[in-house]
């Protein structure tokens, strides 16, 4: 997800955004070039925690200069 040390993943909650997308979606966050937009992640069971993965993207969107 993240090649920064601190970073340790995110909780896995009864429901929350799909864990592929989010992955899917740093994937091609972290490459070159303009940031993509921001996507609208499907809810699902046993899914990421919403608010720490918001959190990181706009975390990782503010060191790129971009906006969240």
């Amino acid at each position: 997800m993240s090649a920064s040390p601190e970073f340790r993943g995110f909780d896995l909650v009864r429901r929350g955004y799909d864990r592929p997308e989010v992955d899917d979606y740093l994937r091609v966050l972290s490459e070159a070039g303009a940031p993509p937009p921001v996507p609208a992640f499907r809810i699902r069971w046993r899914g990421y925690a919403p608010e720490q993965v918001d959190a990181r993207i706009a975390d990782l969107l503010h060191g790129r200069g971009g906006s969240a």
